[in-house]
């Protein structure tokens, strides 16, 4: 059998192949030929008919050489750097400013071949480097696109929100009423236009399975101020509001695209919206996301200004000023319609409330509230990933510090011949410009993957996520903290060399004296830098950790929330349209829920705790002298039978409704223990008082019983004072009969049962909705225990993303104080040898070595902490059950950090303990 290694070898000549991969090449290609030799004798080929064919295949020898060649990665490097000479050369001799060119693409060459002859400290570095600049980049991202950037409207510095405040009914954000806005628009001096909208749910029928979406309300102002035109059709007129006009609607532009695929023909189409057919106009634009309109309808607000009352405050109110009105004159604007809306429309439920709730403006920019507190919250996250990418520049340093030692000799023999003082620095600068520069590229990279990882987390609830995405200003960024890392850890070596002597360089000893001890205060003092950074960031992320535990050790007032499924459902009118047809049409509801196997209890309310919803109204009592008198705004909640038993809410006294107590529309009322404290001093005494929600003529419910508090808002809010009302109140309302009956159309429920969470309870749910109703769309699915982490997801993000960065900046703090300790070793093995030879004991060397890493640690904790008193109280708008000078975080953190160093500098010690003091003599 022919020996077909040997042939090959026989054949080819590779010369510039490396043994291994020659090697490699030849036993793959014999094989080949082996094969095929092989196939052609059992086709029935004589040998020398076999051997013809491999021979033809291998074809020309040395066309297969050179071939061959040409894929050996030696030699792809090697006619790159010949390609990059010729280039230069080309550059050089077309003179002048290609000069600068040439020197440009030489120095370049120069560093990629340095670096290649070190590619794990290449590695290393960029791999440190691309953590920082991509975590840096990634935050930098979001904070532009959030922060930074103005909002996607034209002109939006003149944009503002109009908000009202009523300090005397203990009312912070009211928002905005249709009397307010119309008062406004007729009687401003300060803008241009202005407009109000709200933001509820709606349910689409009439094509297939019914579609919940957002339902906006809005006056066609709201588009004129924000200079948005449509992408379809056309936008909200003066006469679309009336309320006599036909029914239109738009749709927004994420809705067109997903429910009519962007049909250019959907304008004159219809659309059925809460069971009234309605004729789509025109679609709106995305820019609105960024008001919190997302994808779905929007409807224009018609009314009938005869019958407009101040009140039923809560819609959002927006504004263009007019060019030069600043933002003080417009809220004094503000100030002096405000009595006018009274005079224009007077009366209502609530008139003498309002008159004396003191109400005032509440101006801010639009992109102030859009914004709100998101803004602390990303610059104290770009504060910890800035400080992570100088943690790793100065560990960049210390290595380039070191790295610099070995090109002493080379950088000296430079300036003895002439080289400028410019020249060295360059040649140390342009290494690490370059490495600065990868490991910008590698970051980029990792930022795009942390983008996805960051937007993806919806639970944070940030502004604006549909706008973030690397721009040219963000790569700006990145290049820019890119070119500076690398001038920064590329500056050490050059500054120390500019302080050394030729002689002392060209001599190339060990350090002694005060220059050694001047190279190592640079290193002790990048090493102490590190550590303070890291636990300015460990403080940070404790901090938040604390706060994290302390917001789930809240009792929220109900039990088990992993058991309870949370929903919302709206009963259009044309299904139901009086009220005793609704209140029957959701109980009905109630208990075909309640009959599904594994279901314990069911709730109806019209706000469950934390999903958003809610009312707040004022409250009065028989006690009160003035029923006049301004009332304190409390939170209202109307509920059908079994909430408090769904909820394991506990009742500390007293009972709640039936079914009974509803339809026979009896005036009761259950109080939380606050409010019950707050006005009778305990439950106990709450019992048998009157309360009532309209002041002139009064109509008194009977308090039957008092539920725990609950945590309405989240975890991080305390808890309101409720009032719970039957899901059927009579005569409620100021202004409304003795008979009127009132109740909400969209409400609330809640599911107890053991199958929450597993895969075919959500169909079986929606399935027993529509089977009491099909035409009804099913909503806000989630458990309560989804709405508490909904409530404290931005805390959650934010314990993240600092504790990925504490943990990065400790982990590199660690290495940098390792780094210092080891290279102090093994500069100082002649002297340790000494010791060790005149008969000191190795555990008093390894007590000085650990002295050295202990000195460093209580260096950096003690800048540290300094650097945490002052910086953390910007994070107290974060904390929760914690101050930001929390002395057992600080505590903690202090001797983790100084333990965790010294552990590092164990390993140096036991090193320099056990030098072998004739070998080290010997080597000196």
């Amino acid at each position: 059998m022919r020996d077909w290694n040997g042939w090959v070898r026989e054949q080819l000549s590779l010369p510039e192949m490396k043994g291994h991969h020659e090697e490699r090449v030849i036993s793959e290609l014999a094989d080949h030929l082996e094969d095929l030799y092989s196939e052609a004798v059992t086709g029935g080929a004589s040998p020398e008919e076999a051997e013809a064919l491999v021979t033809r295949e291998l074809g020309d020898r040395e066309a297969a050489t050179r071939e061959l060649i040409r894929s050996e990665p030696a030699h792809l490097r090697k006619e790159a750097d010949r390609r990059v000479e010729r280039a230069e050369e080309v550059a050089r001799q077309k003179g002048g400013g290609w000069s600068l060119v040439a020197d440009g693409i030489r120095d370049l060459r120069l560093a990629l071949r340095a670096l290649g002859r070190k590619p794990l400290f290449s590695f290393i570095v960029v791999l440190v480097l691309a953590l920082g600049i991509g975590a840096s980049t990634s935050i930098f991202t979001l904070l532009d696109a959030v922060v930074l950037s103005p909002l996607p409207f034209d002109d939006a510095d003149r944009l503002i929100r109009i908000s009202h405040t009523g300090q005397g009914a203990g009312r912070g954000d009211m928002g905005q009423t249709a009397a307010w806005h119309y008062t406004y628009e007729e009687e401003n001096r300060a803008f241009e236009d202005l407009g109000m909208w709200w933001n509820g749910n709606a349910a689409i029928t009439g094509t297939g399975e019914p579609e919940a979406v957002q339902l906006t309300v809005a006056t066609g102002g709201v588009f004129r101020a924000l200079r948005l035109s449509p992408v379809l059709g056309r936008s909200i007129t003066p006469e679309d509001e009336d309320i006599a006009a036909p029914l239109i609607v738009l749709l927004s532009q994420g809705y067109w695209q997903s429910r009519f695929g962007e049909d250019p023909d959907v304008v004159g189409q219809t659309l059925q919206i809460n069971g009234v057919t309605r004729e789509i106009v025109g679609v709106m634009p995305s820019q609105l996301r960024s008001l919190g309109i997302g994808p779905g309808v929007i409807v224009p607000l018609q009314v009938d200004k005869s019958t407009l009352f101040v009140g039923n405050t809560g819609p959002r109110g927006v504004a263009r000023l007019r060019d030069g009105v600043t933002l003080e004159q417009a809220s004094a604007d503000i100030s002096r319609m405000l009595p006018m809306a009274f005079e224009k429309f007077p009366g209502g439920p609530v008139i003498e409330s309002m008159r004396s709730a003191q109400i005032s403006p509440a101006l801010q920019t639009l992109k102030d509230w859009v914004v709100g507190s998101t803004a602390n919250l990303l610059w104290i996250l770009m504060a910890g990933v800035g400080a992570v990418l100088l943690i790793a520049c100065a560990n960049v340093a210390n290595l380039f510090l070191v790295r610099a030692e070995g090109k002493e000799g080379e950088m000296a023999v430079r300036t003895a011949i002439g080289a400028s003082r410019n020249r060295i620095g360059w040649e140390y600068l342009k290494e690490s410009l370059l490495l600065g520069v990868m490991g910008g590229g590698a970051g980029i990279v990792l930022a795009q993957a942390g983008l996805r990882a960051l937007t993806s987390a919806g639970s944070a609830q940030l502004p604006r996520l549909d706008e973030v995405f690397l721009n040219p200003t963000v790569l700006l960024f990145a290049v820019a903290i890119s070119v500076g890392s690398g001038l920064f850890f590329g500056m050490f070596p050059v500054l120390r060399h500019r302080r050394r002597g030729v002689v002392d360089s060209l001599k190339q000893g060990r350090s002694s004296g005060v220059e050694g001890r001047g190279r190592n205060r640079t290193r002790n003092a990048l090493a102490v830098s590190q550590m303070s950074l890291a636990l300015l960031l460990l403080v940070a992320s404790g901090l938040m950790i604390r706060t994290s535990l302390a917001l789930w050790r809240v009792d929220p007032g109900f039990q088990n929330p992993e058991e309870v499924m949370a929903l919302r459902l709206t009963i259009p009118g044309a299904d139901a349209p009086s009220t005793d047809e609704l209140a029957t049409a959701y109980e009905a509801i109630v208990h075909r829920l309640e009959e599904m196997p594994g279901v314990e209890s069911v709730a109806l309310a019209n706000s469950m705790p934390m999903d958003g919803w809610g009312n707040v109204n004022p409250l009065f009592t028989e006690g009160e002298t003035e029923l006049n008198t301004t009332p304190v705004g409390r939170r209202h909640k109307w509920i059908g039978e079994g909430y408090f038993e769904t909820l394991q809410i506990p009742l500390l006294v007293g009972r709640a409704f039936t079914w009974h107590d509803i339809h026979g529309r009896l005036p009761l009322a259950v109080v939380s223990e606050s409010l019950a404290r707050e006005y009778w001093g305990s439950p106990e005494a709450a019992m048998g008082q009157r309360i009532a929600a309209r002041p002139d003529p009064p109509q008194w419910y009977e308090v039957i019983g008092v539920a725990a508090d609950v945590w309405e808002f989240g975890l991080s809010q305390e808890p309101p004072h409720v009032v719970y009302w039957p899901q059927v109140t009579l005569a409620f309302w100021q202004g409304s009969t003795l008979d009127q009956a009132n109740t909400w159309r969209a409400m609330g429920m809640a599911v107890r049962s053991s199958r929450v969470g597993t895969a075919d309870f959500l169909m079986a749910v929606r399935d027993a909705i529509w089977s009491v109703n099909p035409s009804l769309p099913v909503r806000n699915m989630f458990t309560l225990q989804q709405l508490m982490g909904q409530s404290v997801a931005r805390t959650s993000f934010s314990l993240v993303l600092l504790s990925i960065a504490a943990g990065v900046a400790l982990l590199l703090g660690i290495i940098g104080v390792y780094g210092v300790i080891s290279y102090s070793v093994s500069q100082r093995t002649s002297e340790l040898g000494m010791r060790i030879a005149l008969g000191a004991p190795a555990q008093r060397v390894r007590a000085m070595v650990l002295r050295q890493g202990l000195m460093l640690s209580l260096a950096g904790v003690t800048i540290g902490l300094g650097l945490s008193v002052g910086l953390t109280r910007l994070m107290s708008g974060l904390l929760f059950g914690v101050s930001p000078v929390d002395p057992v975080t600080y505590g903690a953190v202090a001797t983790g950090l100084v333990v965790v160093a010294l552990v590092a500098s164990y390993l140096p010690a036991r090193r320099a303990a056990g030098v072998d003091p004739m070998t080290a003599l010997r080597a000196e």
